[in-house]
């Protein structure tokens, strides 16, 4: 259109020449005159491209190298922009990304509450969202919290081509913010319980003191005797109650030493008879032949782990011929802790939740929901990871790993 354009002016000026010089200029001198202006005009046309096309880079570079994910969708909803954020946030590449239809982005749970209609009606309505905070999910099947801008694009003519969204990983912030009040809790927690302990726990001192006292000249088959072991054991499991609840609402003090996990599930088992009881249960011990060193509060794994096998015990059926396993490995720079046992597993609804504190399936007064909130924390303190999950036929299994020294 330019070249068009300019030939169009080259002949005017080829003619007004021609009339203002009246045959003063030759041929030749014309002909230099256009070709000067043909050579000028053409050199800023290429200036005036190479502008606009180091613009154009510029932008495009913005776009395709943003550490937020960037991505552009049709009519369709189908993918015809993905950049290297986004790339990098889902796992998936620009070449399997483009033409597929973004839900596949979108939990299960999220599309089937119809998240993606309310966001498509929202964006119609005013042709935009800002910061909507939700969950998208990667290649590998990880749920990350992000924070979504997503806005209309349009042609010449104002109509709408499609949309743009700004993805921003939210993932740390998120955790951030749910430690902060995990922290603040736990302080709440260690005021009301420490002034509920401290009001209740000389009034229980008094109760199974007398109560012991009492039983001394007691035998089993006298009148009395049953109620009066009644109110001991239940003054003693108030008692253990609260202890947990103090215990996991202070902070943790660590008094780390070089042990090895061998050497953590030797003394954590060491009285496992007496932790079983009249149950038929089974220990199988499978240690690692080379073990490896951690740093750890011994203390604390030996309760834990104590814990750990307590659960199992309880989750055996009392008609079943229970089977706790304890191994222990090393690899990859970890060392490797696993509790399995035969007992009735762990329903999914509860698998999501058992780390939380205070969450229990034990029943009404047979837990107070800390000791895997507990365990966790310690875990965590230690620099290490804990998992569960449920086995192929029967029973469930806790994997523990720690760095090495």
């Amino acid at each position: 259109m330019v070249h068009s354009e300019s030939d169009k002016y080259k002949n005017d000026l080829l003619e007004t020449l021609k009339k203002k010089f009246e045959g003063k200029l030759s041929d030749e001198e014309l002909a230099f005159i256009t070709g000067s202006y043909d050579k000028y005009m053409f050199e800023m046309i290429k200036l005036m491209k190479e502008g606009k096309s180091a613009h154009e880079k510029f932008f495009a570079d913005i776009i395709l190298n943003s550490i937020d994910a960037i991505v552009g969708f049709n009519n369709a909803n189908e993918v015809f922009l993905w950049n290297k954020g986004a790339e990098k946030i889902f796992g998936w590449t620009k070449e399997e990304m483009m033409g597929k239809n973004f839900a596949v982005i979108v939990p299960k749970e999220l599309l089937d509450k119809g998240e993606v209609v309310y966001m498509h009606s929202k964006i119609e309505e005013q042709g935009f969202i800002s910061n909507y905070e939700t969950k998208r999910i990667t290649k590998t099947g990880e749920y990350r919290n992000v924070s979504i801008s997503r806005f209309v694009i349009f042609n010449d003519k104002e109509e709408i081509i499609g949309s743009v969204g700004i993805i921003r990983d939210i993932t740390t912030e998120k955790n951030l913010e749910k430690e902060l009040r995990d922290k603040e809790n736990l302080a709440l927690i260690g005021e009301v319980v420490s002034s509920i302990a401290h009001n209740i726990s000389n009034p229980l001192n008094i109760i199974s003191g007398n109560a012991d006292y009492l039983l001394i000249d007691k035998k089993k088959d006298e009148e009395g005797f049953e109620e009066l072991k009644i109110i001991v054991d239940e003054t003693t499991r108030i008692t253990k109650s609260i202890r947990q609840i103090l215990n996991f609402a202070r902070p943790l003090a660590p008094m780390r030493e070089e042990t090895t996990m061998n050497e953590l599930v030797t003394d954590a088992t060491a009285g496992f008879k007496f932790i079983k009881g009249d149950k038929p249960v089974e220990l199988k011990l499978k240690l690692d032949k080379n073990p490896v060193f951690v740093k750890v509060d011994k203390e604390m794994f030996k309760d834990i782990i104590q814990n750990l096998i307590t659960n199992s015990i309880h989750a055996i059926p009392i008609d079943r011929n229970g089977i706790i396993e304890i191994k222990t490995a090393s690899e990859a720079g970890c060392s490797i802790l696993e509790i399995s046992d035969n007992g009735t597993g762990i329903s999914e609804k509860d698998i999501a939740s058992i780390f939380k504190p205070f969450y229990s399936t034990k029943g009404y007064g047979k837990g107070t929901g800390l000791g895997l909130a507990f365990t966790q924390r310690v875990v965590k303190e230690h620099g290490g990871t804990i998992s569960v999950y449920n086995g192929n036929v029967r029973g469930v299994t806790f994997i523990i790993n720690l760095p090495l020294i």
